[in-house]
């Protein structure tokens, strides 16, 4: 799956934290995870910590873009007269 074709919902993600939330509220002191879980639980997260890595790499781009199309303008006042 590539970076961009993330999709908006990651079960693996999302049923984690329904296991956590679930775990705090029955006080709970821990989670297991299945092997299978654990590694979809990294797949997802490498996609996120890339695609947020490339957005900040995209973000810092277009904000260089942004700083060196930015023109000085001087405004010189003289007073004028009466």
């Amino acid at each position: 799956m590539s970076q961009n074709n993330i999709p908006e919902r990651l079960g693996s993600v999302e049923r984690i934290i329904q296991r956590v939330t679930t775990a705090e509220k029955t006080n709970q002191k821990e989670i297991r995870l299945t092997l299978q879980e654990a590694k979809d639980l990294i797949t997802d997260l490498a996609l996120i910590t890339g695609r947020l890595g490339k957005t900040i790499e995209e973000i810092h781009v277009k904000l260089d873009k942004l700083n060196t199309t930015t023109q000085e303008i001087n405004v010189q006042m003289d007073g004028g007269t009466f």
